[in-house]
């Protein structure tokens, strides 16, 4: 069994202020994203939800939305049940086999996952499949990334490259990337050390 990485929780309590503010200003650019897509009473996918804090705070901007939510990690799972709202549907699952139909969801978001997995290419396949009208993603815009995690003296034998992070994207590679994964129209924001990036089917 893999060891539950506590990483993203560790991430999203820190008390660092900087790092708080950046992730305060990651997450409030994420819901204007998603805001802008104007979709009413919309299915939403979290893929790779980790401990549910995106998938909540989906939820508490809009209360109408339908949210499901998955992670490889059973605990992680276990913490998102426990400590976000009881309305959103979560559970373990495989990203790069989601267990939902074609087209079940208008919109399905992938923050901060990409960067870790052995095949991110068919990841995405499986985003693009599940949606019906959009996915929107996240990735660390590198070298940026890196190199604010060195400054801050963070892996710094790595050269401010976690350990868990084996893909690394520019703002324009990884647009490249999405349009090897078949994704035609892209639209993107940079969002401080982060990318996200807006894929209408």
């Amino acid at each position: 069994m893999m060891q539950y990485n506590k990483g993203n929780l560790q991430k999203y309590h820190t008390k660092n202020p900087l790092k708080r503010f950046m992730i305060n200003y990651f997450e409030q650019k994420l819901l204007n994203v998603v805001e802008s897509l104007n979709l009413q009473n919309p299915e939403i996918l979290d893929a790779g939800c980790g401990e549910g804090f995106i998938a909540g705070m989906l939820h508490a901007q809009n209360s109408q939305a339908h949210i499901f939510a998955f992670d490889y990690q059973q605990k992680a799972i276990d913490y998102a049940k426990e400590h976000q709202s009881q309305a959103i549907n979560f559970s373990v699952g495989d990203i790069c086999g989601i267990n939902f139909a074609d087209k079940a969801f208008d919109l399905v978001c992938c923050t901060e996952v990409l960067e870790h997995l052995p095949n991110p290419a068919k990841a995405v396949a499986e985003l693009l499949r599940v949606a019906d009208k959009y996915v929107v993603l996240s990735v660390p815009n590198e070298p940026w990334f890196s190199l604010g995690n060195l400054i801050s003296g963070k892996n710094i034998s790595r050269l401010g490259n976690p350990v868990d992070h084996i893909n690394h994207y520019t703002g324009r590679g990884f647009v490249k990337f999405l349009r090897q994964c078949g994704a035609v129209k892209i639209k993107t924001f940079n969002c401080l050390v982060w990318t996200i990036a807006v894929v209408e089917k």
